[in-house]
């Protein structure tokens, strides 16, 4: 067992100092390891059958114990193999955003390689070679199985990972570091070599040959969080890069050119609608068919330049955005002697999908309107980046994209109802949108300066949120056991309860001390536990004590229990703190109140269950069927709950944690903003937060539901604001093409 405590002080360990990584990426390993996980079992389950049949087939004794000892050492160190290789998978992981993670990694190993006996060398030289022989085989037969779906992974990897470039090499989802940290694991099983690459095989066919099913999840969830939603294929990608570099080579001249239509499909469908007429586009602005000279893009620039401080200033008094058109029509129409100028076909072009781009952004409902007009006003900065920069709409990691999907996933959260400049998220964009406003140049420089300030601020914010949000989730999770706790112990009892008659005294302990007792026992050990069932069948005891049974046996039984049912009930009272005093005298009055059932003195106070005690039992009298009319809103609205379709109660399910949705207060009259933070199954809830982890609703799953479908909760979109306008544009160019 040494290899395994050795591993798993190293799990307990790295697990203190991991890096932090983004929720998606998070989500993905979360998901990954689920899937690995159960393949593992069945790999296992199938080795400890393929011994056992292995074994019962073998030549010779030394054989035969040689499956049974494997057979056995898989038993034992299964759960610790599975463990070790969720570890060091998830180290692939951190290693994305803290290199030093894989390079400690690394240096671990070497040490251990450093501190093998030389007189062993050559036999672990050609068990490895044997090993490694295995997993090459299966890393190569993966790959080739997989390599449109491990591309199409490492671009988006690589898309969330701005400091590490992700290749095959370190992707924590490739063959070669799966199989690297299976390989890791099955260090701390003591078997032989043979037994070994048996396990290795069945992992090959139980692990390696599903990989597609971890990559098909993996992309599934970054394209439904808005990371490259389209991204071309392995071959077509190939061949475009291919072509555009025959065509550099051929003329060199026309190299920069090129390069300005790689979004060659943005262009094409902008020429298209131009042949089609531009009244099949009326958001389309023909700059180039204007009756004056073509205006150079270096004057153009120039003059955007000169009119950025004059409208920066504007926009400070006026607190409104200004569209990018008005701007270059502007620029365009301020002649004195000459009619608008004309712009060339490019520039034309770009100046469009700027406008376009922002014409998605001030019409985003997942953004606050205070966000949506501080983005805008970023117009004619990113227009000078993208007039300067012909890469600029196929550069995802180009500071000013990042910079503004930055500000618009941060600030989805941002409830527009009680926004204020005092807030200081809000207070800290909108300082950034004015220094780049005021002071940008063509230059990337200050975007990414801004960018780094505000990437550095939102992290602390997040990380106090994370926190505060964790801490309510907690509570979440106890009320609701709290809740369900009590809720059973009440049912339990009104159900024994209310067809009977019983002295006063008696019921007003059952449903007061006695239920607290039941909360109590429910939460600390639950319903199965020994606990529970004394506790509940104190409660038959006590109703047959006090039913008057006048022949003999029955008062033998009486005279037998009576003492052990004492008893129970004072250990009771003393697990639910009562004072020693407060448990006298409830049992004396108990006591007293059993002599006199037995003496017929006290029939006369027999009484059923009081509308006080049934409604702390949880009952409200008269709570059966009504007629619409005289139903309650409350009730109305769970009648309505009724008339859920499926639909919805799917998309309620299938929803991923940490959605942010729009929520519409029915008695308040106003939305919000919220998170989904955790599901509560105990009690079958909904727990939302707001952008600082407080809980500001909880909705059951039926009602959430219900709201849903009514409108009045629609879950927000968090993608990349900038790929998810390219694409909405893509599409309708699309659209109005017909194509």
């Amino acid at each position: 067992m040494t290899k395994e405590k050795d591993y798993l002080k190293m799990v307990d360990g790295s697990a203190k100092s991991q890096p932090q990584i983004p929720p998606i990426i998070s989500q993905v390993k979360d998901s990954s390891l689920s899937i690995f996980t159960s393949h593992l079992e069945t790999l296992f389950s199938s080795c400890d059958d393929l011994f056992f049949d292995l074994s019962s087939r073998a030549t010779s004794n030394n054989e035969q114990n040689l499956y049974f000892e494997s057979m056995r050492e898989v038993r034992l160190k299964k759960s610790g193999v599975i463990d070790t290789f969720s570890n060091e998978l998830g180290k692939f992981f951190f290693g994305l955003f803290d290199p030093g993670t894989l390079a400690s990694n690394n240096q671990d190993k070497l040490s251990k390689e450093q501190n093998i006996d030389h007189h062993s060398l050559s036999l672990v030289q050609n068990d490895a070679l044997e090993q490694n022989v295995a997993l090459s085989s299966m890393v190569s037969k993966a790959r080739n199985n997989c390599q449109e779906s491990i591309y199409h992974l490492n671009l988006r990897f690589d898309y969330l990972s701005p400091s590490t470039q992700v290749t095959n090499n370190n992707n924590p989802l490739d063959p070669q570091q799966v199989c690297q940290a299976f390989s890791t694991a099955c260090e701390i099983l003591d078997i032989n070599i043979k037994a070994r690459i048996i396990i290795f095989k069945q992992f090959d066919r139980y692990v390696a040959s599903k990989l597609a099913t971890v990559y098909s999840s993996a992309n599934g969830l970054l394209i439904n969080a808005g990371v490259l939603p389209k991204i071309l294929s392995h071959e077509q990608e190939k061949k475009t890069a291919a072509s555009s570099q025959q065509q550099a080579d051929n003329n060199p001249e026309d190299s920069h050119q090129e390069q300005l239509f790689d979004f060659s499909e943005l262009t094409t469908l902008l020429a298209s609608m131009r042949k089609l007429g531009l009244q099949v586009l009326p958001q389309y602005t023909a700059y180039s068919a204007n009756p004056g000279p073509t205006l150079p893009q270096t004057e153009l620039l120039l003059l955007l330049g000169s009119l950025q401080q004059q409208i920066n200033q504007q926009l400070s008094q006026q607190e409104q955005s200004i569209s990018v058109r008005d701007v270059v029509d502007s620029i365009l129409s301020n002649s004195n002697t000459e009619p608008p100028r004309a712009l060339k076909q490019p520039d034309e072009d770009i100046i469009n999908l700027v406008a376009m781009f922002f014409d998605f952004v001030l019409d985003d409902r997942n953004l606050p309107l205070p966000i949506q007009a501080l983005i805008g006003r970023l117009q004619i900065p990113v227009l000078k980046i993208a007039l300067h920069d012909k890469n600029f709409f196929n550069n995802n990691t180009h500071p000013a994209r990042k910079l503004i999907n930055t500000i618009a996933n941060a600030s989805i959260g941002l409830d527009e109802s009680n926004l204020s400049e005092k807030d200081r998220f809000y207070s800290k964009v909108s300082n950034i949108i004015q220094s780049i406003t005021e002071h940008h140049t063509e230059s990337d420089q200050l975007f990414a300066e801004q960018l780094l300030e505000l990437q550095s601020f939102i992290e602390q914010q997040e990380h106090k949120s994370t926190l505060v949000e964790k801490r309510t989730s907690q509570v979440a999770e106890g009320q609701a056991k709290t809740n369900l706790a009590k809720s059973t112990a009440q049912k339990l009892l009104f159900e024994k309860l209310e067809r009977l008659t019983l002295p006063d005294y008696i019921s007003e302990f059952l449903t007061d001390q006695w239920l607290n007792l039941l909360i109590l026992t429910h939460l600390r050990h639950g319903e199965s536990s020994s606990e529970w069932i004394e506790a509940l069948q104190l409660v038959d005891d006590l109703i047959w004590a006090c039913q008057n049974h006048p022949d003999e046996k029955s008062l033998q039984r009486y005279h037998k229990i009576k003492p052990g049912l004492i008893e129970r009930i004072g250990s009771g009272l003393s697990n639910i703190s009562n004072t020693d005093d407060t448990v006298i005298e409830t049992i004396q009055f108990i006591e007293a109140s059993l002599d006199l059932i037995r003496s017929n003195e006290d029939s006369a106070n027999f009484r059923p269950l009081s509308a006080a005690q049934a409604m702390n039992l949880g009952h409200t009298p008269g709570s059966g069927s009504k007629t619409w009319k005289n139903m309650s809103g409350i009730e109305r609205q769970q009648a309505r709950y009724k008339a859920l379709t499926y639909e919805y109660i799917r998309k309620v399910e299938q929803l991923p944690i940490h959605t942010w949705v729009s929520y519409q207060l029915e008695n308040e009259g106003k939305t919000i903003r919220c998170k989904l933070s955790s599901i509560i199954r105990t009690s079958d809830s909904y727990v939302f937060v707001n952008r600082f982890g407080f809980k500001i609703l909880e909705k059951q799953r039926k009602e959430f539901a219900y709201d849903m479908q009514e409108g009045r909760a629609t879950p927000l979109e968090n993608g990349q604001l900038f790929d998810r306008a390219m694409s909405n544009i893509v599409t309708n160019l699309r659209q109005l093409g017909g194509k």
